[in-house]
């Protein structure tokens, strides 16, 4: 890990790191999937394996990893979005004292923005509902055409729009495609395991820091 000192903004992941959604995330994909006539499901733990990629991707994964054929994507996709339009709200919360360290580095002067592969009609909705209208500058999620993370075009257009400098800015999440993201982007990484990724060796080797609690972010904050 290479060290740094501080940090004026943060981009933040949505799912795992901001916002605990894995149980609304699990009971929409299942819906789905009995509703296409398929004879399986996932629980909590298996449906970690299907997030972080953007929503073709937990489709397409929750068909792989049964050994399903591709040509169901579509229509399980199809039966998937609304199911989680209706339920993505029903049981999130923001991580155990999160929302309080945020408000804090808000008050301090921090810059604070949401990029993720969430539908951004989705986020646009789900973030400001927990966390108010007021805390974070920008908010951004994956929009029809456009790649999604680790594809940086995201952290590169609040980049710009913000002007903010490579060098105070840091990207934080909680999988490795967090940290591709940050990273190719240009930015330093934190990563969180409160989350929901896989934290072996090489993952956390990757990372600029590791952080354990949601206190340690007024740690690398410069003001």
């Amino acid at each position: 890990m290479v060290p740094f000192s501080f940090a004026q903004n943060f981009i933040f992941d949505l799912d795992g790191t901001l916002l605990d959604t894995i149980f609304d995330i699990n009971v929409a994909i299942n819906l789905a999937l009995k509703q296409c006539g398929y004879d399986y499901q996932y629980n909590l733990e298996e449906t970690k394996q299907l997030i972080g990629d953007g929503a073709d991707k937990c489709v397409e994964r929750a068909l792989t990893l049964h050994n399903q054929d591709l040509q169901g994507f579509p229509t399980l996709k199809a039966a998937y979005m609304p199911l989680y339009k209706t339920h993505q709200n029903e049981h999130v919360k923001p991580f155990d004292g999160l929302k309080q360290t945020l408000e804090e580095l808000h008050r301090l002067g921090a810059k604070l923005f949401v990029v993720t592969n969430k539908p951004d009609a989705l986020a646009q909705v789900v973030v400001p509902f927990h966390y108010g209208d007021k805390l974070f500058d920008a908010i951004i999620g994956a929009q029809e055409g456009k790649k999604v993370k680790p594809d940086p075009w995201q952290v590169n257009l609040i980049m710009e729009r913000f002007t903010l400098d490579k060098e105070k800015t840091v990207f934080v999440g909680d999988s490795i495609t967090d940290i591709s993201t940050g990273h190719n982007a240009g930015l330093k990484t934190i990563l969180v395991k409160w989350g929901y990724g896989f934290y072996d060796k090489a993952t956390l080797a990757k990372a600029d820091k590791v952080i354990t609690k949601p206190e340690e972010l007024l740690q690398v904050s410069s003001k």
